[in-house]
């Protein structure tokens, strides 16, 4: 089983014949980098500094037919001249595995640092790599070396198709050495998504632990009040965020964000008028295009604008021992009110935590609220009247499961 704390090698530019920096590291690329900002993102390597060889990337980047728009900088933000170099976007330079390069007809060194823009890494297709999950699956089992079977592969496609719904897309520049766990974190949390191991050891990723990923099929069990005890319910306003400005379109070669989002398209005025203002500026070094910005920036508020009941409670049974971190559950709690002031039936939180003991045979849980409840259609036979009483396929579960 790979290490998620092991620090993913990247190459080194002293494992060529005549590298300018041995030391230096060879770059991992996702995403589309050519927009966004202004001048190059990342810094070229010098491999070669008598035949003037400079590498692009670490692995192959995605063909110039295919679209492929690259762009050298020097280092005075000047556009290179294309004729002054020529490109090999998947080259096996000196029989040491297949990289990108740029070779220039005459000594660069007066150009350096030499900056790049491109898009980055492309799949058995030709298709550019760009759905945050993809990414992460890419990094995790062909930059990591992972076996295929310690992905968990139904949370990665539930959390694929909704990125893809969303419109996500991830570009980014990987270029410090850097855990492989870190560097999965730095990139999910960007889209507001997580990932840890489930019992089995495989990786699993939620895109988001909010309402819009999550359906009455992905319920696992059910908590059953008579079986809880020491039941206590937290709103946490410290962590409420009711405006989301973001900074994104990181450059990585400067080390700054070249664009920012101010948050007001998407923020939350009624809770702003309930709570006060609670912003937080977020930072998204993966994110470049500003719908992306908003859309994450938005959805941070959907999940964080009010007030998240969060529920600890003990479970005097092990009859759902097999839960994990990230499922679905249903909880109802008789003495805690739903919006419209009734006992809270059969509502859908999130598993945040557990905390076994074995020798007592029971189970310590922490819950995510999730503010969804198991649906009820009203059968369409006549009986129900259209007076606004019952919802339909809307109305709240009050079934004992």
């Amino acid at each position: 089983m790979i290490d998620l704390g092991a620090t993913l090698e990247l190459k080194r530019a002293g494992s060529y014949s005549n590298p300018r920096r041995p030391g230096a590291l060879l770059p991992v690329v996702y995403g589309d980098l050519t927009f966004g900002g202004s001048g190059g993102l990342w810094p070229a390597v010098c491999l070669d500094q008598d035949a003037f060889v400079y590498a692009l990337a670490g692995h192959a980047l995605r063909p110039l037919a295919a679209g492929n728009a690259v762009g050298l900088y020097g280092g005075g933000g000047q556009v290179i001249d294309p004729a002054a170099y020529t490109l090999d976007l998947a080259h096996d330079f000196e029989g040491r595995g297949v990289i990108a390069t740029a070779t220039f007809g005459e000594d660069a060194k007066s150009l350096e640092p030499i900056t790049v823009r491109a898009q980055g890494r492309a799949d058995g297709e030709g298709g550019l790599i760009a759905n945050p999950v993809d990414v992460a699956r890419d990094l995790f089992l062909n930059l990591a070396g992972a076996a295929p079977d310690e992905l968990e592969s139904a949370s990665f496609g539930r959390a694929r198709a909704r990125a893809e719904a969303l419109g996500y897309a991830a570009a980014g520049v990987i270029s410090k050495q850097a855990t492989l766990g870190s560097l999965l974190t730095g990139l999910l949390s960007d889209f507001l998504g997580s990932w840890w191991r489930d019992g089995a050891g495989r990786l699993k990723v939620f895109l988001d632990l909010g309402a819009g990923s999550l359906s009455e099929s992905e319920i696992a069990a059910c908590l059953r009040q008579g079986d809880l005890s020491g039941v206590s319910v937290e709103a946490r306003l410290a962590e409420m965020v009711n405006r989301a400005p973001a900074r994104f379109a990181y450059n990585f070669a400067t080390q700054e964000y070249e664009d920012f989002f101010d948050g007001l398209d998407g923020q939350d005025l009624r809770a702003q008028g309930m709570h006060g203002l609670a912003s937080a500026t977020l930072e998204l070094a993966w994110v470049r295009l500003p719908s992306v910005a908003r859309t994450v920036s938005g959805r941070l508020v959907g999940l964080l604008g009010r007030p998240r009941r969060v529920i600890s409670c003990r479970e005097n049974s092990l009859a759902n021992l097999p839960l994990e971190k990230g499922d679905a559950v249903l909880i109802s709690l008789s003495w805690l009110q739903d919006p419209q002031g009734r006992p809270l039936k059969n509502q859908i939180v999130r598993v945040l935590g557990l905390e076994p003991d074995l020798d007592a045979g029971g189970m310590g849980y922490t819950l995510l609220d999730s503010g969804l409840y198991k649906t009820l259609a009203a059968p369409a036979d006549g009986q129900g009247l259209a007076d606004g009483s019952l919802l339909a396929g809307g109305g709240r579960d009050r079934n004992d499961y």
